[in-house]
């Protein structure tokens, strides 16, 4: 896998290049795992914090047309991980304490600050990702304007009723999916 320069890294991140993704994850990732499991967490916690450090990650670009860190972008994920960790932890009763560092040479930059609206929609990536396929797509023509009858014309239904009734069903699963994760009980509790 090739190496990238901070600015490859951001204008792949800003075109969503899959090369940078892929080289993100296999390079930031078993930082971020070691992170999190070396304070209290597990695999799926690890996923989940890197993920959310991902969507800040892209919003903060998409936000920001010269987006630039001062570090290295790895330091910025991982700070962002760093962050999140902490505030799951707080909000999980675990108390305030000071993570064991998985990296001892990291310079951190603090990141420009997110809300929990960050964290809600990483929620519904999560949540998104467990419909089934066809829900998956029926919602995302929706949010991207298509007709109900474009919809069932493109996925190959003779009716567009049928749309209707599936995306209302789509809809309440995936809403139903989110009320179900523990960490959108903890935010609603914040």
């Amino acid at each position: 896998m090739s190496r990238f320069t901070q600015d490859e890294l951001i204008d792949g991140l800003r075109r969503r290049d899959n090369r940078v993704l892929r080289f993100i994850y296999v390079s930031y990732y078993p930082l971020i795992q070691k992170l999190i499991k070396g304070n209290s967490g597990n695999e799926h916690d690890a996923e989940d914090i890197f993920q959310e450090s991902l969507i800040v990650l892209f919003n903060n670009i998409r936000e920001t047309s010269d987006f630039s860190v001062k570090s290295d972008l790895q330091t910025y994920v991982y700070s962002i991980a760093r962050l999140l960790w902490l505030k799951k932890l707080r909000r999980d009763k675990v108390g305030d304490r000071v993570l064991k560092e998985s990296h001892p040479y990291i310079d951190f930059e603090e990141p420009k600050p997110f809300d929990d609206g960050d964290l809600r929609y990483a929620l519904y990536q999560k949540a998104f990702l467990d419909l089934p396929a066809d829900c998956q797509q029926i919602l995302r023509m929706t949010n991207e304007g298509a007709s109900h009858k474009e919809i069932a014309d493109l996925l190959g239904f003779n009716s567009d009723n049928y749309i209707k009734k599936r995306k209302h069903y789509c809809k309440e699963f995936l809403v139903a999916r989110i009320k179900e994760m523990p960490d959108y009980q903890n935010l609603k509790d914040d």
